[in-house]
């Protein structure tokens, strides 16, 4: 007496699910990539080798000295003022810039405040250390 199973197991996987999830997933990663905006500041860094070239003298100088004091061209000038003193320095120039001048002192969040500053008016930064 032979008893047989009526049940067989298929070896057989249906791929068309799958695929459909991964253009799905690809077609997602590739829209929200797209939308991510970049959190960033133009900042342009001069290396050691490079010849130092006579400046604009429109382009002021922020100076960032440990104890949160800031100059703008040598006048100090209080954290809070120094984005109006920025906007009449730069007033009318087409690419505004700024040189960010500090020492290895100064804490960086003093340095990130200023470099708000810069980036709330859309300026070009030019960082320097002494």
């Amino acid at each position: 007496m032979a008893l047989k199973s009526r049940n067989r197991v298929m070896a057989n996987f249906a791929m068309s699910g799958m695929t459909d999830i991964v253009f799905l997933l690809l077609i997602f990663f590739m829209l929200t990539s797209t939308l991510i905006a970049p959190n960033a500041l133009k900042l342009l860094l001069p290396s050691r080798g490079q010849v130092t070239i006579q400046g604009d003298s429109r382009i002021p100088t922020v100076t960032i000295y440990s104890g949160s004091r800031v100059a703008v061209d040598g006048r100090t000038v209080s954290l809070e003022d120094l984005g109006m003193v920025l906007e009449s320095r730069l007033q009318g120039l087409p690419d505004p810039t700024i040189k960010v001048v500090t020492s290895p002192t100064v804490s960086v969040g003093d340095a990130v405040s200023v470099m708000n500053v810069a980036a709330e008016r859309n300026y070009t930064v030019v960082l320097k250390q002494l």
